[in-house]
């Protein structure tokens, strides 16, 4: 009996690991795999490649072409359906869903899109979107924040202000604190939720705000007003002052459309300063 044990222990030991099943890097590999896949279908779908209406490749088509599985593309597919940006139907095939029909709240989608400066429709939206949102919050944190949200909302400014000059990666990061901390201080849970949509709100616009120097002590002059309000516990000066702090954001976007116009794209020398808004 304890032979027979001892065999049966050895054999496990003896055993390849796959039959122990998919390790940890296997399943790494299936989630980068999975996730640009994906992304692939994603930005296609954003950028135009493929309109609402339009019928995607085959499935065996569209796994050659991205060079991955008929599974893999079957678990995009069913990834971006659940996002609004796909339909699949049985013997007529998987076609792009009207554009109202996309989840464009949802963050995911919004990085997607290969580029928010030229598409007016959105940043119009997001701008508004925000403006319903923050001021609201922004009141709300005047009003609820505890000093350790105040802490959190005044080191982020700091780091917007540290860095402007130098790396503005990382003012930009300090910029989506700022605005996620306030956002936080104003402890309501609905608004909380919205954090990830406005955080990818303020991604895309910071992509297409390439501003000159002289629109930063404007920016954070802005993010300053909104600070000192809070602090002061001034909910109507930090409705305002969010209000205004917006209208700069909406400014940069009116005149990036204007040189866009102009033929000054993203790459001009004269835009290579990122505004904080």
């Amino acid at each position: 009996m304890t032979n027979t044990r001892a065999d049966g222990a050895e054999r496990k030991r003896r055993e390849p690991a796959e039959a122990l099943g998919p390790t940890q890097a296997d399943k790494s590999n299936q989630r980068r795999v999975h996730d640009s896949v994906v992304g692939a279908v994603g930005r296609w779908i954003l950028g135009g490649v493929y309109a609402p209406g339009d019928l995607l490749p085959r499935e065996d088509d569209l796994a050659e072409k991205l060079g991955v599985s008929r599974t893999s593309v079957r678990e995009a597919v069913k990834v971006l359906s659940a996002k609004g940006l796909l339909e699949a139907r049985r013997r007529v095939g998987v076609r792009v869903r009207d554009r109202d029909d996309w989840n464009l709240l949802d963050p995911l989608v919004l990085s997607w899109h290969p580029d928010v400066g030229r598409d007016e429709a959105l940043t119009t939206s997001l701008i508004e979107a925000r403006s319903i949102i923050e001021p609201a919050a922004a009141a709300l944190a005047a009003k609820r924040a505890t000093a350790a949200d105040l802490a959190r909302i005044e080191q982020a400014y700091l780091g917007m202000e540290r860095n402007v000059r130098t790396d503005l990666e990382a003012c930009c990061e300090a910029d989506l604190r700022f605005h996620a901390n306030v956002i936080a201080a104003s402890h309501n849970v609905v608004l909380k939720g919205l954090t990830g949509t406005i955080e990818a709100a303020l991604r895309a616009t910071f992509a297409i705000t390439n501003r000159l120097m002289t629109a930063q002590p404007r920016a954070l002059a802005a993010h300053r007003a909104v600070l000192d309000c809070i602090r002061m516990r001034d909910a109507d000066g930090a409705r305002a002052a969010t209000i205004d702090l917006l209208g700069v954001a909406a400014r940069d976007l009116n005149s990036k459309a204007i040189h866009a116009a102009d033929g000054a794209g993203p790459n001009s020398k004269q835009q290579t300063i990122r505004a904080t808004t």
